[in-house]
């Protein structure tokens, strides 16, 4: 690449990314003009309009504690984002009820702002409700002025009851009752260094009211309690009952969870066709070869990091488009997709997709190995537009039969004919259980009262014939009981039984057990991912993240040689968890073995049913670039010494992460390795 070549954002501007975003100066009604509907939806939140005050900078300016605290509860007052009516029911009416609430938590903002002391607060209420013209001042019969809500204050969602009483403040002592002494007792303002966790006390003992039944409670030292317990005794210092007790509370209270993030490549190889044909991609290339709407890079990406990423990029797109043997023009929904490096994200964070805008985004130090995996998402957002979906198809699979077939792939297998037997037996046992204890119920209490001991030996044998299924024992059963009782089995519990002995002639008929289907390893290990890992709350086991790890696998699988950009995260969730002895074992949320062909059969059937639905197009090969003749004088720079690759950088800037040097890349190859 000629030195005074320079990779700038490219193409349709695609916005919504953090340099261009409000994030500093907070949401203003205005704002929204350049969002989209669903970009409206997510970004119109309190936290967005009103930016979380520095509290601690308040109290080390003066301002005292308690007025600090009203402000704080002034804005929890406050919904965290617009609430809507039912008769808000299209976008244009969703879109005024969110330029209302921006412009009321605005006026709220502006009331409390200048806040600094109790009589300030005093005035807060008529500033807000009375000024802005949610409620009004009247004149009673008889009494004195009071509060009437008016027509923008009943029809405004944000002005409600739990907001009005936080800023009804009716004195200056119910102003310490409520706000300062609550701020105290909640330890607001104290730093995390120095808080007693929650649900735990510090006391000093100063040797006049304490017990000890051992008589080894010194005075003049601390202890801990927790409620009416005492935990801990006889701390020199506050500072250390304080430290001890804060390890207490960590180790009680942690959860277990660890943080998944993909490790990141100590080298990224690639040994297939050389698609550059020895040139330095541009954003121009991505333009005019895959049809990209638009490209951006982080402000913070250098010209060697982005010409680093726009080619290692490029030669892995051109790979996904070889292993699904598609159109390069394919590779971006026909023009539907951006890409981003490095620009929409911390450089911590993985590699994401972002349904807003319709972009993918790469990270500096993560992105490389991620890229199918977040192809993949674009496309199943793609195709759920397509499909009549409301967000990602594999989120409603059921719009597409192959969806739905790769849903059940992932998720259940067929049993083995050891796990079929093994069930059917379990499932007799319990069977045979249930139905003994109802007929015990039904007869054996009266055949106990008026049979002897040879009747009880005789309805020992019915028992056994009813429980092998045996036809009509249940009539004889119930005549036996008349015999010898005077009664027979009552009607509805006689109709039970003989549910009973249906079901269970049925289970002894059956020569061999119907094979059944049981969970894939790949959604019972995704599933204890989400216990073990930080991200829950159906995350891992998700359908849309299990698409996605799935079809990485799928590109690794089909590719006939190496390409880690694209997938060199395929097979990475991977974690360490203890079994129940203790044991340390491997947990692997990926598919693997004949789960794995069963899953990449059904993507293969997806994508041959996208061609014919001319969704994709079938192409059999993708070609290079055309040569270009090296300018006078000019050299191709492949990462030298002087242009250091991203992961090189990385490695100098964390020595003591990257141990393990990179290897030379073959001459034949032209590809850099990082």
């Amino acid at each position: 690449m000629a030195d005074n070549i320079q990779h700038e954002d490219f193409g349709e501007k695609i916005g919504g990314a953090k340099k261009d975003l409000w994030k500093d100066r907070g949401l203003y009604v205005n704002d929204l003009d350049a969002m989209n509907e669903r970009e409206a939806e997510k970004f119109v939140k309190k936290d967005n309009i009103w930016k979380k005050p520095d509290y601690q900078a308040m109290l080390d300016d003066g301002i005292p504690l308690g007025v600090v605290y009203f402000i704080k509860k002034a804005r929890d007052g406050l919904n965290a984002s617009p609430q809507y009516y039912r008769r808000d029911d299209t976008p244009e009416k969703r879109l005024a009820r969110q330029k209302e609430y921006i412009q009321t938590v605005r006026e709220l903002q502006g009331a409390v702002s200048e806040v600094r002391t109790v009589e300030d607060a005093m005035q807060v209420y008529d500033r807000f409700f009375v000024e802005n013209g949610y409620l009004e001042q009247v004149q009673g019969w008889g009494s004195g002025i009071h509060y009437q809500a008016t027509e923008k204050g009943r029809e405004n969602p944000a002005i409600t009851n739990k907001l009005s009483n936080t800023l009804m403040v009716r004195s200056a002592g119910y102003f310490e009752r409520n706000f300062t002494q609550k701020a105290q007792k909640e330890q607001f303002g104290v730093s995390k260094d120095q808080k007693v966790p929650k649900g735990y006390a510090i006391h000093f003992n100063d040797g006049k009211n304490t017990y000890s039944k051992n008589n080894d409670w010194k005075p003049d030292t601390w202890y801990v309690t927790k409620g009416y317990s005492i935990l801990q005794t006889n701390f020199e210092t506050r500072e250390a009952a304080l430290k001890w007790v804060q390890e207490l509370a960590k180790g009680r209270s942690k959860s277990g969870k660890t943080r998944f993030v993909p490790p990141q490549l100590i080298a990224v190889r690639r040994t297939g066709p050389d698609y550059r044909n020895g040139a330095e991609i541009t954003g121009q290339h991505y333009l005019d070869t895959f049809g990209f709407r638009g490209g951006e890079f982080g402000n913070w990406m250098n010209q060697n990091d982005r010409q680093a990423s726009l080619n290692m990029g490029f030669e892995a797109l051109k790979d996904l488009a070889a292993a699904l043997q598609v159109s390069d023009k394919d590779i971006a929904y026909q023009g539907t997709l951006a890409i981003a490096f490095g620009a929409r994200g911390s450089g911590n964070a993985a590699a994401h997709y972002e349904p807003l805008r319709k972009v993918i985004n790469l990270t500096k130090m993560h992105g490389a190995g991620s890229l199918a995996h977040e192809w993949w998402h674009g496309l199943d957002d793609y195709l759920g537009t397509k499909m009549g979906a409301k967000g990602m198809l594999s989120e409603q699979p059921r719009l597409y039969a192959p969806f739905q077939k790769l849903i059940e792939a992932m998720k259940y297998k067929p049993e083995t004919p050891e796990q079929a037997v093994a069930r059917t037996e379990a499932q007799t046992e319990r069977t045979r259980k249930n139905a003994a204890s109802w007929l015990d119920s039904a007869v054996l209490g009266s055949l106990k009262r008026h049979g002897n001991e040879e009747q009880m030996e005789t309805y020992a044998v019915l028992r056994e014939a009813f429980l092998s299924g045996e036809a009509g024992s249940v009539e004889r059963i119930s005549a036996f009981k008349k015999s010898v009782t005077g009664r027979v089995i009552p009607k509805s519990e006689r109709e039970r039984l003989e549910i009973f002995e249906h079901m269970l002639s049925g289970m002894q008929a059956q020569e061999a057990p119907q094979i059944g289907r049981v969970e894939t390893d790949f959604y019972r290990n995704s599933v204890r991912m989400g216990k073990e890992c930080e991200k829950d709350g159906g995350y891992w086991d998700s359908n849309v993240e299990m698409t996605a790890r799935a079809f990485a696998c799928y590109i690794k699988d089909k590719l006939p040689y190496q390409s880690d950009y694209l997938v060199g995260h395929a097979d990475c969730a991977v974690t360490f968890v203890s079994d129940k002895d203790g044991k340390m074992e491997v947990l692997k949320a990926y598919p693997e073995g004949e789960e794995r062909r069963a899953i990449n059969a059904v993507f293969d059937e997806i994508v041959a049913d996208l061609k014919r639905e001319q969704i994709l197009t079938h192409s059999d090969v993708t070609l290079p670039l055309p040569a270009q003749p090296l300018a006078e004088n000019e050299q191709i720079s492949i990462f030298t010494a002087e242009r250091p690759s991203v992961m090189a950088q990385l490695a100098a800037a964390k020595p003591a992460e990257k141990t393990t040097p990179a290897q030379a890349v073959p001459k034949k190859s032209r590809v850099p390795e990082i």
